[in-house]
């Protein structure tokens, strides 16, 4: 019973962080064409759009994850399940962190470029991402530590 609120929030934030990456990946998807023809001359050019690519993923999907096992904990709140909340937690904390430090290592040094709004909207919202990552690692670190000391 005691891991409700914590887990309330992390859906609340998951929602707002798939709100998030899926403004990111449609403002992305603009450039996507172009990004394709560039990669197929350049090899730089085609990293940086896998990267792209796996970096906005690697986010939706652990924000989708997050979202999913926290309803899924809410579900289960009533029971007794200490033991599962705690392992989750550190699951989820581990993958959150680790979503958050690969989508920072590549979209902290991007520059915002002229005539590209579109582009320059998915490097803030990428970096808004991270922050979600960020809080969402620490949401489940406070739901696992609540789960344990409640076991």
């Amino acid at each position: 019973m005691l891991t409700v609120a914590p887990l309330l929030c992390l859906i609340g934030v998951s929602g707002y962080g798939l709100f998030i990456s899926y403004s990111n990946i449609t403002r992305l998807q603009k450039y996507e064409e172009r990004s394709e023809r560039a990669a197929e001359w350049s090899n730089t050019a085609a990293e940086r759009l896998q990267k792209t690519r796996t970096t906005q993923g690697a986010a939706a999907i652990t924000v989708l994850l997050s979202l999913l096992t926290s309803m899924t904990l809410l579900v289960l709140s009533h029971a007794e399940h200490h033991q599962i909340v705690l392992a989750i937690s550190l699951i989820n904390t581990a993958i959150c962190f680790g979503a958050r430090i690969h989508m920072a290592n590549f979209w902290k040094e991007k520059v915002q470029l002229p005539f590209m709004e579109a582009y320059n909207e998915a490097i803030r919202g990428s970096n808004q991402s991270v922050s979600v990552l960020t809080m969402l690692g620490w949401g489940w670190v406070v739901t696992g530590l609540i789960g344990w000391l409640a076991g």
